[in-house]
């Protein structure tokens, strides 16, 4: 009875696919709203497409957006995960509010509808791909 119950306590280190996928969704969105270049391109895959973007030009248009907003803010609302089966691939709908300016007050802001795709790769979840709407017409 103690070996089961050691094994079904070693199985709590790590969170359910949905609970560390949520947490993996929230370390981008606090990395983005810090400027954090870094932790942003180690949640993506090295494979990640967005639009005509490779990995390594998404992260240099994010330098050039951090510098031209040093006051920026992310809210990820109404996170949607569907965890697909066999659980290593997830799609994540989410709306993203981002406003950013130079000081206290945005110069700029919009709204988006985020659609992403994720795959799990080892215990980490990393971003495949991302397909944005926005709000504004």
């Amino acid at each position: 009875m103690l070996v089961l119950l050691q094994l079904s306590l070693a199985g709590c280190d790590r969170p359910p696919p949905e609970q560390a996928l949520r947490d993996a969704v929230a370390e981008l969105e606090t990395a983005l709203e810090a400027g954090d270049v870094d932790t942003v391109l180690d949640r993506l895959d090295d494979g990640f497409r967005y639009r005509d973007l490779d990995r390594k030009a998404v992260g240099r248009r994010l330098v050039g957006a951090f510098l031209r907003y040093p006051k920026r803010q992310v809210t990820f609302m109404n996170v949607r995960v569907d965890l697909a089966t066999p659980a290593d691939r997830a799609a994540v709908r989410f709306n993203a509010l981002v406003w950013g300016g130079r000081a206290a007050l945005p110069d700029d802001a919009d709204g988006f509808q985020v659609s992403s795709h994720w795959r799990r790769d080892g215990g980490d979840w990393l971003l495949t791909e991302v397909e944005t709407r926005g709000w504004r017409r």
